[in-house]
């Protein structure tokens, strides 16, 4: 079956909009893609002047002064317990 009514001077006024429309957004979706490879291929070569960064486990400078707590191995978050406030002087 065919339309009955076909105008084909019609049908191309009334898709040139949309045609050009999808074209744009095309293109603006290939342009960006392009741009994106480009900032993600680009490597640069690290300076061979750099110290190498330290290994897991690895002390790097001085100890710092106190004590750091962590969880416990069973994995419980850390609880902090506030300082008692101090006595008021008569």
């Amino acid at each position: 079956m065919t339309a009955p009514d076909t105008n084909l001077k019609k049908q191309k006024k009334r898709h040139k909009g949309p045609l050009i429309g999808m074209a744009v957004a095309v293109t603006v979706a290939v342009v960006f893609l392009l741009w994106m490879l480009s900032q993600n291929l680009v490597t640069d070569t690290p300076d061979t002047d750099d110290p190498t960064p330290a290994q897991a486990g690895e002390t790097v400078g001085p100890p710092a002064e106190g004590t750091v707590s962590g969880p416990d191995d069973t994995g419980a978050p850390q609880v902090i317990e506030p300082e008692p406030a101090p006595e008021p002087a008569d």
